[in-house]
């Protein structure tokens, strides 16, 4: 190798070495950036003293809701790869020995969009059609409802405010317990009567988080009665007399974690 080669050859050692270390460099910018957003989004919304630790700022927002268990460990996790980032030691070149991986920036800017801005339920759903039936419906209404468009559930609404849920199988019920009457001059209101006091439904409004409606379907309150709903139907204001935009079934709830999945955003 002549000395032109063996320059032009140092020269690309050179430049490939440059070109790792700046790729480095860059990845541990882009991840402190997403960890700081991270942290003072949670500051902000406590309204913490400068004093609190992050770590403590997590476990709160789990406590809230606003963040799942496995998002809290992976925080808690990257709170020690900061901690080495930005006060571990460095190497003769400057670059801090502990270096973030692409997949650790690529969870912590994803995790970073879905807590500084949660998606909506009703985004990620998108609307549907909600058809409304009242106490004095014909019963034969909801069949052809039923065949025409392959509806399961019906808010039933007397005098502007929500009654019950009219479900398939609270007409299976009904249906088992009185078939030889037939379907003529039957009602919703009579259908319901064979309704489960276990099929209770809640209420959340159109502006409500993935994470909301999660929280409401697996977590059972006093003010559900100790239990978890069937459905949760959103309004305006999450009012049972405001006009129903959405019914969200445990049918949804696959769509919905996949939603704020961390690896939700990778191919």
């Amino acid at each position: 190798m002549d000395k032109s080669e063996q320059a032009s050859d140092t020269k690309a050692k050179a430049t490939e070495a440059k070109n790792k270390r700046t790729s480095t460099e860059n990845r541990a910018v882009p991840f402190l950036a997403a960890f700081n957003d991270i942290e003072q989004h949670f500051r902000a919304h406590f309204q913490a003293k400068h004093s609190e630790g992050f770590g403590n700022l997590v476990r709160r927002a789990e406590d809230k809701h606003l963040i799942s268990e496995g998002q809290a460990r992976l925080l808690h996790e990257f709170a020690d790869l900061r901690n080495c980032i930005s006060h571990g030691s460095y190497g003769e070149d400057l670059r801090p020995i502990a270096e973030p991986l692409p997949e650790a920036v690529r969870e912590i800017s994803h995790l970073r969009d879905l807590i500084t801005h949660p998606p909506l339920a009703l985004s990620v759903l998108g609307n549907h059609e909600v058809i409304t039936l009242y106490p004095d419906s014909p019963i034969a209404d909801a069949f052809n409802l039923i065949r025409d468009k392959g509806i399961s559930q019906f808010p039933v609404y007397d005098q502007g405010k929500f009654l019950a849920l009219l479900s398939t199988n609270t007409i299976a019920r009904w249906v088992a317990k009185d078939y030889t009457r037939g379907l003529d001059g039957a009602t919703v209101g009579e259908v319901l009567e064979c309704a489960e006091t276990s099929e209770t439904v809640g209420f959340l409004n159109r502006h409500s988080t993935v994470r909301e409606v999660l929280e409401y379907f697996t977590t059972p309150t006093k003010a559900k009665g100790g239990g978890i709903p069937t459905a949760i139907i959103l309004t305006e204001h999450g009012k049972r007399t405001q006009k129903p935009f959405r019914i969200i079934t445990r049918g949804d709830l696959p769509t919905l974690v996949e939603a704020v999945e961390i690896n939700a955003a990778e191919g």
